[in-house]
């Protein structure tokens, strides 16, 4: 089985329609799982930034209602404190 789409998924999707989180497929407009990922978040791993697409697998469930799935835990997460941004001159 091919595992391009946990590559995928490792990234949060980009496009302002979707912004599907990481550990979670792609949606459509409609709120269902897309049929594939969309070209702006599969462009983000390097690997597979000149494929043409990369299909949703058949374990996300394309067409059915879109629910965000758990995220995955990321090494070596953890709280670090405050950031103050801003603008300063």
């Amino acid at each position: 089985m091919n595992d391009d789409f946990k590559l995928v998924e490792s990234h949060a999707c980009p496009m302002s329609t979707c912004a599907a989180p990481a550990g979670s497929p792609c949606r459509t407009g409609k709120a269902k799982v897309a049929i594939q990922y969309h070209t702006a978040r599969f462009r983000l791993v390097p690997q597979l930034a000149r494929a043409l697409s990369i299909p949703t697998p058949a374990v996300r469930k394309p067409g059915s209602v879109w629910t965000e799935l758990p995220r995955p835990a990321s090494a070596g997460a953890e709280t670090v404190g405050h950031v103050r941004l801003g603008y300063a001159r």
